[in-house]
């Protein structure tokens, strides 16, 4: 078993790799680093941030080699890994010009934007997976869609929750990339800073940074159903403070 010094030490260590995960994803897309430097780094720190996520959970030294993975969970892990893909807009290029049930080739942006959000909104639970692909598509039109950005982030968020440890750091740096892009377009958007601190609690075990988050959301009355998903956390979120 870890000791708490040392369990201290290694949250620690997780909460620098997350945050320079987030930092190396701004980096490329800034076009501040280039191709192999990125891959080489992130994968060091997806490796890293693994380990540990490895070892917090079990409370032991889980960085031992383990049984080969089953069928199911390798089918698990590639469609994580194709959702992620997708949502991160690496194949947002390919099917950005195929047309939907109900769209016309000579619609407007305007019109295609609104029946996408249509459609997402609808898919959200039932079909995460389309509803991801339907807000790749409308970011590609508009990279600077709250709604789109904010929705997009949560499902993949919630896609990854039970994905191998090195699919959620994935997913981790995908969806905060995505919710605080939303709030830097637009502060004053709920939704983002609700999903925002709910994905910190639940991928990364930030609590303390998941309730500053919560507390922004909750100050600014957001709607009833994401009010709900923020309820059932808090409790947790302040729980896990006070230990």
């Amino acid at each position: 078993m870890i000791n708490p010094d040392e369990q201290a030490s290694l949250e620690e260590e997780r909460r620098f790799l997350l945050e320079s995960l987030r930092d190396l994803e701004r980096e490329h897309v800034a076009g501040d680093i280039d191709d192999e430097d990125y891959r080489v780094l992130k994968n060091g720190y997806v490796h890293r941030a693994a380990q540990i996520i490895k070892v917090l959970d079990a409370g032991v030294d889980a960085r031992e080699a383990r049984p080969g993975a089953s069928m199911k969970r390798k089918l698990g892990v590639v469609a994580t890994v194709a959702l992620i893909a997708g949502a991160s807009g690496w194949f947002v290029a390919q099917q950005s010009g195929q047309r939907l049930p109900g769209q016309t080739i000579s619609g407007g942006i305007e019109d295609s934007t609104a029946s996408m959000l249509s459609q997402a909104r609808a898919l959200n639970f039932s079909e995460p997976k389309t509803a991801i692909d339907l807000y790749s598509k409308i970011l590609a039109l508009n990279p600077d869609h709250v709604e789109a950005l904010t929705y997009r982030s949560w499902l993949i968020a919630l896609v990854a929750r039970d994905a191998p440890d090195d699919m959620r750091i994935l997913a981790f740096a995908a969806a905060t990339q995505g919710l605080d892009r939303a709030i830097g377009v637009e502060p004053d958007y709920p939704d983002a800073h609700c999903f925002l601190g709910i994905v910190r609690f639940r991928l990364a075990g930030d609590a303390a940074g998941a309730k500053e988050q919560l507390d922004i959301c909750a100050a600014m009355n957001p709607p009833a159903e994401v009010m709900g998903f923020v309820d059932s956390i808090r409790a947790e979120v302040d729980t896990a403070l006070n230990q």
